[in-house]
């Protein structure tokens, strides 16, 4: 292994040797050794991973790095250390989170482990997140990563959708003035299984370079989609994902009173279909389904969930297991 050419030490320690990291498609994630430490340095990228033309700014590891901060402040122990952040070759400096003591949600979902308390308490740290975020100054802050987030989400996921698919395009544009309308905390934007790890009595949470002052709804959606999409393609599986999706919202949903929680079933009901659809067919599709026979099966019951009336959770559950 060799030293990367964009970076010669950290915190003064001179870097040993370092290896590039399975990531995501819109970073470069390395794990550096020192004289001193190990550590995990994620750097943006303008042109993202994916088949498709994908240009972003690489100004929103900035916006990632005070979502850290921020976060690390509402809920400590499930946000990994920074100890170095440069604007100027957009890079963050991180503590190393070995692999042999966490795995992904992903791979314990790929792995059939579907655990219920863990589920539980994603949900009971992304409600004190969002309840810890709402104020102006928060506002102030991430409002300056609105413009990436629709770059990295609204138009690749749902306006794609919506040129494939030219009949939804009214409806999405609705979904994304709602957007805007309901912003009233601070989204993640990438909250996803790949990007919360588990440990030993530990959750850690990463990613957050979408992240903006948004409406809430959007990573709970963006959350929960998985757990529907699994409950699809792992078919032996599928009871404890429908009740995985039952308990995520039920936790989070009981903090909300009478009025918030009808508006934020609405919301959920309009933007799940479409998300699902995105996954499929947006410009980040989940790169594990290959079949053209699942991928019709998702695109269908997302069909069935735009064209009939949907008026709760249990619904959308319906629709989900049909057939």
């Amino acid at each position: 292994m060799q030293k990367a050419f964009w970076l010669e030490s950290i915190n003064q320690e001179k870097i040993i040797k370092y290896k590039r990291l399975e990531g995501g498609v819109s970073s470069e994630v390395y794990y550096v050794k020192t004289n001193k430490s190990d550590y995990c340095i994620k750097r943006s990228l303008k042109k993202l991973l994916v088949k498709k033309n994908w240009i972003v700014n690489t100004n929103r590891i900035k916006y990632e790095y005070l979502w850290l901060k921020h976060c690390k402040k509402i809920i400590s122990r499930n946000i990994p250390k920074t100890f170095e952040f440069d604007n100027k070759k957009k890079y963050i400096v991180m503590e190393y989170l070995n692999d042999s003591k966490y795995k992904t949600l992903k791979q314990l979902y790929f792995n059939k482990v579907v655990n219920i308390k863990t589920i539980n308490l994603i949900s009971k740290h992304l409600y004190k997140i969002h309840s810890n975020s709402k104020n102006l100054k928060t506002k102030k802050i991430f409002d300056g990563n609105n413009n990436n987030f629709y770059d990295l989400r609204l138009d690749p996921y749902f306006n794609e959708v919506g040129r494939i698919y030219p009949k939804y395009k009214k409806y999405i544009k609705n979904i994304n003035k709602n957007y805007f309308e309901n912003s009233s905390t601070l989204v993640h934007g990438d909250f996803s299984p790949k990007n919360i790890l588990i440990g030993k009595n530990k959750i850690i949470y990463l990613d957050a370079e979408c992240c903006n002052f948004g409406d809430p709804v959007f990573d709970l959606v963006f959350f929960s989609n998985h757990l529907l999409i699994k409950s699809i393609i792992i078919k032996d599986k599928s009871k404890e994902f429908v009740k995985s999706y039952i308990t995520f919202y039920q936790e989070y949903l009981k903090n909300l009173n009478a009025k918030n929680y009808k508006l934020y079933i609405n919301r959920i009901i309009k933007m799940t279909p479409i998300m699902m659809l995105a996954r499929i067919d947006g410009k980040s599709p989940v790169e594990y389904i290959k079949s053209k026979k699942i991928k019709n099966t998702i695109r269908n019951k997302s069909f069935l969930l735009l064209e009939r009336k949907i008026n709760n959770l249990n619904d959308i559950i319906g629709i989900i297991n049909e057939g």
